[in-house]
This record gives structure tokens, sequence and C-alpha cells, in this order.
């Protein structure tokens, strides 16, 4: 998975497009296989809603907060570190849902435990400087997306082992090419692009990533920030495509 949050900038533009192609179609069945922050997800209108990551973390915490429970109120370095410590080394001191709280929440960018420690502090803007404390900015946000969560379907396990059928189905997988998490660093992008196509001969299949194979047709693309930090001015284009059966 990419980080959380990781298409909250850009849900304005694709949800429509997404809601779309259920409307239009008549689909009572909606299913995300690399759900991340569940930026998309909650926003969409369907019957049945379906989400899952080969994440495990990141499914306990989903779960955990759609049942309203109660997130860390701070997260120290000294937590984070005794936390990502027993992750890293595969003890129980921690529940998996206190694992992604922390590790997903508290991370620089959002990005896992390998992105480091999200320390609290000033940033320079165009106004000048602004504090921020990212922790807590990433709690509220979660926690307000709770309400959204409700009726969602959550469940752990990898992309390829799904068998969508009648289903509006949107993929966020990680992009080749650009930074990702240490465990995504072998993905299979062959695998990924004929699995797509195997799954849009049921399905109704969109896919977000930076380029395709030629098959794939681009039907939307926007340039976006790639980061939290107001100073950072890094760019990127983000683009939804969807397999081109003529071809």
């Amino acid at each position: 998975m990419k980080y959380m949050g990781s298409k909250s900038r850009i849900a304005k533009y694709i949800v429509p497009i997404i809601q779309s192609y259920i409307d239009n179609n008549n689909i009572k069945k909606y299913f995300e296989p690399f759900l991340g922050g569940a930026n998309v997800i909650d926003k969409i209108k369907c019957n049945q809603k379906y989400g899952s990551d080969k994440n495990k973390y990141l499914i306990a915490l989903m779960r955990y907060v759609q049942s309203g429970g109660k997130l860390y109120e701070d997260v120290p370095k000294e937590l984070y570190d005794k936390v990502r410590n027993a992750y890293n080394n595969g003890t129980d001191e921690f529940e998996d849902w206190e694992i992604g709280n922390i590790g997903f929440l508290a991370s620089y960018n959002g990005r896992w435990f390998d992105g480091g420690y999200a320390k609290p502090g000033y940033e320079k803007t165009k106004n000048g400087l602004r504090y921020r404390d990212y922790y807590q900015e990433a709690k509220r946000n979660l926690l307000k997306q709770a309400v959204d969560l409700q009726g969602i379907k959550f469940n752990c396990c990898d992309y390829i082992d799904c068998a969508p059928k009648g289903c509006v189905v949107y993929c966020d997988p990680p992009y080749q090419g650009t930074k990702q998490y240490a465990n995504a660093t072998t993905f299979d992008y062959d695998l990924f692009w004929n699995t797509m196509r195997k799954w849009s001969k049921n399905n109704i299949v969109l896919i977000s990533e930076e380029n395709a194979p030629s098959d794939f047709e681009c039907i939307w693309e926007q340039e976006v920030s790639r980061s939290i930090k107001a100073n950072d001015k890094s760019k990127s284009t983000e683009k939804l495509f969807i397999y081109n059966t003529k071809l």
C-alpha cells in the first residue's frame, strides 16, 4: 500500500468519475483491493462496499475506528520508537490497531515506520511560520472520517487472492518508479497489469498510476503536491486509467 491519505488530495476529482461508472451501469458492488487511507471508498455511494489491504495493521485500525474505538491522545517520540521496535521484532506487546494507530498517524507523510517520526514543529509558509502537529492532524482527520466508514466490509488479504465479479473496482497500487514502503519494493507490476486485464472481463476496473501499458486508456489526469509540508513544492501527475477492451 502507499502512504495513508495518499488519495485525499485528488478524491474530489476521481470520486465523481468512479461514481458515474457505478450509477450509469447500475452496479451494486464496489471494491478497493489497495485500501490505503480509505479516502475514496468513504465517499462512494453503493449498496455494498468492500475494502481490502495486505497490511493487517491498517485493516485492524480501520475496523477499530469504524467501531468507535479511541485513538492514542498523544504519541511522543519515545512511544513511537517503542512501538516501532515491537513491530520490527514481531513482539505482541501492542495490539494490531495500536501499531496501525502509531505507525500510520505518527509517521512522516503517513509513510509507516520507514517514513520516520513526524515531529511537531514550525514550518515556513508564504504567510510566515505555522505550527504543525502532524499526529493530531492525522488523528482528527481519521476520527472525522469514521462516520463515513460505516457499512464498509474490511478484509486483510493480497489483491492477487481476490476474484471480484460484477463490481466497479478502484485500484491504487504502489506506483512504479516512486519511493515505496520497504515491504512494497518487490511488487510485481507485470502480474498486476495482467490481473487488471483479467478482472476487466467481469468488472469495470479503474486504476490510479502515473503510467500504464499502452492498452490502458488515461481518462483523467491532474498535477498534485507530493508532501504534507507547505514549503515542499514537489509535484506529481496523478492519472486514472481504464482497460481498453477494444484493442
